[in-house]
């Protein structure tokens, strides 16, 4: 009982003293050697850069405590940078996060960092330290050459209702690519889904993960993402943000001979006009709502005419993401250890152009009408551009405004 008692009084003691200590920032360093050359991409990720602070105290972190590092990069001389933050949660130990490319020359310079605490009761984070000392290091990634770079391309649009069944794809020269390559087959060259910026992407390159796991989905910046739109800390870590809603799908098939498009569709609803939630649209219109979630997705809506078997015609209402007249592409590359291939696709999305339009410069006279722009949003007069205008008989037709 009494070793209980003092060992209960130890734990109390070591909680107090910990609580009168004040975390202090000792200096940092870094893991590698100043001018480190990694030799591809896989060395790299071995061995990412980290700068780790001293914790002379002996401050606990605990998973409350993020140490976030503010940084700039500096790629091939550029006298511009791009501006990153890495975070490190319960250590002082933060490895860069940035999607570092292959065959290129880094500096990094560290503006300053700063000690946060999760507070749960307001969802945010309270900062309880900054630093303002300045860290700076370079290293170089090497990579293969790229010998070429192959572009295809394919149309879409709404009139394609089956995806699955009316396929939109690109045969790809796998011949000229291996030639290029200097092999025979192209199962000799690794293959791996490009992130915007010309990254790998990690679920081609981390073992845990394998290239149908995101079946190429995309958001509306072109990132990958999943189709069904799950977050969790797995795919945070792959991704490196949470996944955004799905807007398009170009990938490659398992023999890497044929590149296939989609769009990104929800379940069709019949159409209701008496749906208070409803707005009256032309057929054919466009519908849009306003962006949910970054980056600006677009939520639009048709009303489709689709004719049944015996003749009659039910209206059903098609959610999708994708924009008529907008462009949306991937990119990929095939490589050996010394040389590589990229890839690049685009999906052009067609839409319908509007006709009948009639042209106007001053507001119409009857007050009794309603206005509507071409995403479906009513407004109090007439805007720029083409306005739906729907008369108190229902009459329905649009109007151009210069």
């Amino acid at each position: 009982m009494k070793h209980l008692l003092l060992t209960a009084l130890l734990a109390f003691a070591t909680i107090a003293t910990q609580a009168q200590i004040t975390f202090e920032w000792g200096k940092a360093t870094w893991n590698i050697e100043n001018g480190r050359v990694y030799e591809n991409i896989e060395e790299f990720d071995a061995n990412p850069v980290t700068l780790t602070y001293d914790n002379p105290a002996g401050y606990t972190l605990t998973m409350f405590n993020i140490v976030a590092v503010d940084y700039d990069i500096y790629i091939d001389g550029a006298t511009e940078a791009l501006h990153e933050v890495a975070t490190k949660q319960q250590g002082t130990d933060v490895t860069l996060t940035y999607d570092f490319l292959e065959g290129h020359d880094y500096r990094i310079v560290v503006n300053g960092a700063l000690l946060a605490k999760i507070n749960i009761a307001t969802y945010t984070t309270d900062t309880l330290t900054r630093n303002s000392d300045q860290y700076s290091i370079s290293f170089r990634i090497n990579g293969p050459e790229i010998v070429n770079t192959y572009k295809y391309e394919a149309t879409m649009s709404l009139d394609i209702v089956d995806q699955n069944t009316d396929l939109t794809y690109s045969e790809v020269d796998v011949k000229s690519i291996c030639a290029d390559l200097g092999i025979s087959d192209i199962t000799e060259a690794k293959f791996i889904g490009l992130n915007p910026n010309g990254s790998y992407n990690k679920a081609f390159t981390a073992p845990e993960y394998g290239y149908d796991f995101w079946d190429g989905w995309r958001d509306a910046d072109g990132s990958y993402t999943n189709w069904w739109g799950s977050d969790g800390a797995q795919y945070r870590n792959l991704l490196g943000h949470q996944p955004y809603p799905p807007v398009y799908c170009i990938k490659f098939n398992e023999t890497c001979d044929s590149i296939f498009y989609f769009y990104y569709e929800s379940q069709w609803q019949e159409y209701n006009p008496d749906d208070p939630g409803t707005v009256p649209i032309v057929g054919g219109e466009v519908k849009g709502n306003g962006p949910r979630r970054a980056p600006d997705t677009h939520y639009n809506s048709i009303v489709w005419d689709w004719t049944n078997e015996d003749g009659t015609i039910t209206q059903y209402v098609r959610h999708y993401r994708v924009d008529p007249g907008c462009d949306y592409g991937a990119s990929f590359i095939f490589k050996t250890s010394e040389k590589a291939v990229v890839v690049n696709a685009t999906m052009h999305f067609e839409g319908d152009e509007p006709d009948n339009i009639s042209t106007l410069n001053e507001s119409p006279t009857n007050k009794n009408i309603a206005i509507y722009d071409i995403s479906g949003v009513r407004k109090q007069s007439l805007v720029k551009g083409i306005n739906i205008i729907v008369e108190p008989n229902g009459t329905k037709h649009k109007m151009l405004v210069k």
